[in-house]
């Protein structure tokens, strides 16, 4: 890796620098419970599988929408709701409730001490494509760039939002390093943008064949300051 030519370290977010099923989980759970309690007519409705199909038939029917995880998921509490007779606006406190539930996590023990460190050489961004907030987070203030799918209107890997990245940064792609742990996305995507790749593979998962490799694999951000040092 030419070292020398990294301005910028770009960083995915969700199992990058935390464990996200477990959030997603609870989140989930809270929002149910919450339904049932004020909205009983959806759950005794719909059952957890009406409910995946209801996301299915929106996405079918909105595939430009495809990037955007809060209006699917605001969307499709809204129509359960119309179905059995609430109004549509019960959807947005729903969504309020499950997104602060989605941002109450603690980052992976090596994340705020590497950004640290990081941060005092690399100016430091993140891209992903889902909807966490790093300012409810408590780690907004480590990044001078913070993208997501929803509001740049496209998802990685397409080629557009690395670009986006780049002009954000006003850096050529070629001097940002790129983060993450999603083969496709955090990899291949930004490595077809011209940009260097680092995989973050903290679960000993195997690595796609099909794909070339990342420039590098890191198991946790110290093994990244490791490398850049």
């Amino acid at each position: 890796m030419p070292l020398g030519a990294v301005s910028a370290i770009c960083f995915d977010l969700d199992n990058t620098l935390w464990d996200v099923e477990p959030v997603l989980m609870r989140a989930e759970r809270i929002l149910a419970d919450w339904l049932k309690v004020r909205y009983p007519r959806i759950a005794e409705r719909f059952s957890p599988s009406d409910i995946v199909e209801m996301r299915a038939s929106l996405l079918r029917e909105q595939p430009q929408r495809a990037h955007d995880l809060s209006y699917l998921r605001r969307e499709t509490i809204a129509r359960l709701g119309e179905a059995v007779g609430y109004e549509r606006g019960m959807a947005h406190e729903a969504f309020a409730l499950w997104h602060t539930a989605r941002n109450q996590l603690e980052p992976y023990a090596d994340v705020i001490p590497a950004l640290e460190i990081l941060k005092r050489r690399f100016r430091l961004a993140t891209l992903t494509n889902g909807n966490a907030d790093l300012s409810v987070i408590g780690l907004a203030h480590h990044f001078e760039v913070t993208l997501n799918a929803g509001a740049l209107g496209c998802a990685k890997p397409d080629v557009r939002a690395y670009v986006r990245l780049a002009d954000a940064l006003t850096l050529k792609p070629a001097e940002i390093l790129f983060v993450g742990d999603e083969p496709h996305a955090d990899v291949d995507g930004p490595r077809t943008a011209g940009m260097q790749t680092v995989w973050m593979n903290r679960g000993g998962v195997v690595w796609p064949d099909a794909l070339p490799a990342a420039d590098a694999c890191i198991t946790d951000l110290d093994g990244l300051v490791t490398l850049l040092s």
